[in-house]
């Protein structure tokens, strides 16, 4: 069943996998600060609600436009000091954490623009499957401020500086075939299979051993500043978590009887 929990958000869960729909095309899906609460509330609730995969998609010809900054700006009042840090960390950065840790796998189904905040909403999720009309920009550059949302952080790991500068110093747009060759993007696809494509990754994983998974996601997201020594000492700590739980159990009972593991998440 779907469940609008915000104006511009709904929610569905089928199966053991979560989808959470932007929706308000007429305004490009761009996300106001509420619609980030509302999907910062759900990922926070997944691992509770017996969820094991969030797939994050959109309705209309564009996956995001990024923040809503007419809303954000309307009225003619002064904002207090400090109210865009306040505001930044219930709103994008909140929500660009809350995905960077979600313990659970996650997937975006990109379509058509993904722009600023709504860029890094797609490429923050474990996977990133785009259909071959996405396009991908860096508005901060046209519009006078520095970046934010995670950007600076993101574009650098998965793409490298140089190409990061384009992006940010020159609001170069990337499309997906870019994208893809570049490492922003797992996979480009017709626009008429992207949903297929995306949700068939989601139920995938949501089948997998996703307590491990959600283990060896903080592994790769969170290195530590020691370097090899400190990764081990992580390691160390994540398998003596995950050889106790029964995903572990069953996938030795799977190897033993030559099949394919029945995961159950925990």
């Amino acid at each position: 069943m779907t469940v609008a929990v915000s104006a511009g958000i709904e929610a569905a869960t089928t199966g053991s996998v979560l989808t959470l729909t932007l929706n308000r095309p007429e305004k490009g899906n761009a996300l106001r600060q509420q619609d980030c609460a509302a999907l910062m509330d759900r990922i926070a609730a997944a691992d509770s609600d017996a969820v094991r995969a969030i797939l994050i998609r959109a309705e209309g010809r564009n996956f995001c436009a990024g923040a809503d900054l007419v809303s954000a700006n309307a009225g003619d009042t002064k904002p207090r000091i400090g109210h865009l840090t306040r505001a930044l960390e219930a709103g994008a950065h909140g929500l660009i954490s809350a995905l960077w840790n979600c313990p659970v796998p996650t997937v975006s189904a990109v379509q058509g623009k993904a722009m600023g905040l709504g860029l890094h909403v797609a490429v923050v999720c474990d996977f990133t499957i785009a259909a071959t009309d996405a396009s991908f920009v860096e508005p901060f550059c046209k519009r006078g401020f520095s970046v934010d949302s995670g950007g600076s952080f993101l574009l650098p790991r998965l793409i490298g500086l140089r190409r990061a500068r384009q992006m940010l110093f020159r609001g170069v747009p990337v499309d997906a075939a870019s994208a893809l060759e570049w490492g922003l993007i797992d996979e480009a696809v017709e626009p008429d299979s992207l949903d297929t494509v995306a949700r068939a990754l989601a139920v995938e994983l949501s089948a997998g051993p996703t307590f491990s998974l959600g283990h060896s996601k903080g592994l790769l997201n969170n290195p530590p500043l020691a370097g090899l020594d400190g990764a081990l000492s992580l390691e160390t700590r994540s398998v003596e978590a995950t050889v106790r739980s029964a995903d572990f159990k069953e996938g030795l009972r799977a190897f033993a009887e030559r099949r394919e593991p029945d995961f159950s998440g925990a």
